[in-house]
């Protein structure tokens, strides 16, 4: 009795613990931001979720209830602070989201990543012929984990890097999958821009895309024209770019994350949505000097506040705050523009490409800007500058083949062969099965007239060894009988 009631109170301060780290967790997690996940792609979703998803994720939309509930040590096996030896080697793939929720539950980040790594040991699709099917499930649920962790706020850089690499591994073994499930996403991003366009980018652009585009980015890292996936996605990425309706400091936030994913996914290939967005941005901040389009409504001043605190950089963990400056956005349009003329600094027509951009910043009244903004501006004018130092050939025709001497020779028409009739055809094959028929015996009977001489010839070889053998033991049997007659003979002489 005194044993258990011990081991009862060791349980109960166990619990405590427990609880105490939990509450401290949470405060950390709700008090402070990751500010080390910076700027990444990302794509459009309707706000009312109603975008394609595959049947796991559908089926599990009856669930969505008890998903929202907190899972707590109570509704799972294990413990809040489960170190890796209390983790099962082989963990059964989860089939639904809300199962892959309870078995990370209340665990830190590296036993988050061991859990996914047995899970995905235990299911790989090389053991067993039904694992494929798992593995996909499996794939799709990390995806939703990401997305339902970034959506709370409790994603973080290590985390999404580690998953990231998990799925970039099973991309492999079910890739029809994997199109299947990028596809289906396309077609949802391309009705969603399609029904929503002129209205604000914010209100079209979610937080799923910004999980979605940085899983593409990496899963598909190409540098061909023609991809199945990333190509679609690029083209509408920058249709809903230049298309929905640029009115706050939101939807410009969202408009460089596109921007930025276009500069990393095309590879230096030339993106007429992302020139048209900065021009027309950098227009419509500098005011009344230049026309801008009905769509980038936002007022001019929204950038050019002024303020004495230090340009931040538009990170992961901000993207949807509402506590962004208007210069931190101007500083992020100023690093955007940077990277871009960096991208496309060996083109021929570079300064073509941004000459209204430079030409509108140069209306621009900095005054009230930081000494940082204002020292990258300068850097974009002497880069500007540099590139474009390119002398511009003239146009000139396509040049022409030279016509190639004519040759006097002979030519060869095409073998003209008489089409058969269809009862002419049973004949024809009548008589082709005689021919080779014939032939067949022809090379039959040569075969054996052949096989015949060559028999003979070995019968007269063994004839004439035999008739020599044959003469050689007569010839000694004669010479024996010889020597006995006269052996014969001289015994009668002596004898008389």
């Amino acid at each position: 009795e005194e044993e258990q009631g011990s081991e009862e109170e060791e349980e109960e301060e166990e619990e405590k613990e427990g609880e105490e780290e939990e509450e401290e967790r949470a405060d950390g997690v709700s008090g402070e931001e990751d500010d080390s996940l910076k700027l990444l792609p990302e794509i459009a979703e309707e706000e009312d979720g109603n975008c394609a998803f595959d049947e796991v994720i559908a089926a599990d939309d009856d669930e969505e209830e008890e998903e929202d509930e907190p899972v707590t040590a109570e509704h799972s096996d294990l413990t809040t602070e489960a170190p890796d030896r209390d983790i099962p080697f082989v963990i059964e793939a989860p089939e639904h989201y809300s199962e892959l929720k309870k078995l990370l539950a209340g665990r830190d980040e590296g036993t988050k990543v061991t859990v996914i790594k047995r899970i995905i040991a235990s299911n790989f699709p090389t053991l067993r012929e039904e694992n494929k099917a798992k593995t996909a499930v499996i794939y799709v649920l990390l995806i939703k984990y990401l997305v339902k962790s970034y959506s709370d706020g409790s994603l973080t850089r290590p985390l999404l890097e580690a998953v990231t690499l998990e799925i970039f591994n099973l991309t492999k073994h079910v890739p029809r999958d994997v199109y299947t499930h990028f596809f289906n996403y396309f077609n949802s991003l391309l009705h969603t821009v399609e029904n929503n366009a002129g209205k604000n980018l914010s209100a079209v652009i979610a937080k799923r895309n910004i999980i979605y585009l940085y899983l593409l980015e990496r899963i598909y890292p190409v540098t061909d024209y023609k991809h199945p996936i990333l190509t679609p996605i690029l083209m509408t990425v920058g249709w809903a770019l230049t298309s929905c309706g640029l009115r706050s400091v939101a939807d410009l936030k969202i408009g460089l994350y596109l921007s930025n994913f276009i500069l990393r996914a095309s590879k230096g290939r030339y993106s007429p949505d992302l020139i048209y967005f900065l021009s027309q941005t950098v227009r419509r901040t500098a005011g009344k000097h230049f026309e801008y389009v009905s769509n980038f409504a936002f007022k001019p001043s929204l950038l050019l506040k002024g303020d004495d605190s230090k340009p931040h950089p538009i990170c992961f963990s901000t993207l949807y705050s509402k506590d962004t400056s208007g210069s931190d956005v101007f500083h992020g349009l100023l690093l955007t523009i940077r990277s871009a003329m960096q991208t496309y600094h060996d083109y021929t027509a570079f300064a073509g490409l941004f000459h209204t951009t430079f030409r509108a910043l140069s209306e621009l009244d900095t005054s009230a800007l930081h000494s940082d903004t204002t020292s990258l501006l300068s850097s974009l004018t002497a880069l500007y500058t540099q590139y474009s130092q390119k002398t511009m050939p003239f146009l000139r025709y396509a040049d022409a083949k030279p016509v190639s001497i004519k040759m006097y020779e002979p030519k060869f028409g095409e073998v003209w062969v008489r089409e058969r009739k269809s009862k002419d055809e049973t004949a024809h094959l009548k008589r082709k099965v005689k021919s080779e028929m014939k032939g067949a015996v022809r090379e039959i009977r040569k075969d054996n007239r052949f096989i015949s001489r060559l028999k003979h010839k070995e019968r007269a070889s063994a004839d004439a060894d035999r008739k020599r053998k044959v003469n050689e033991i007569m010839g000694f049997l004669s010479k024996e009988q010889g020597e006995a007659n006269d052996l014969k003979y001289r015994k009668k002489r002596g004898q008389a």
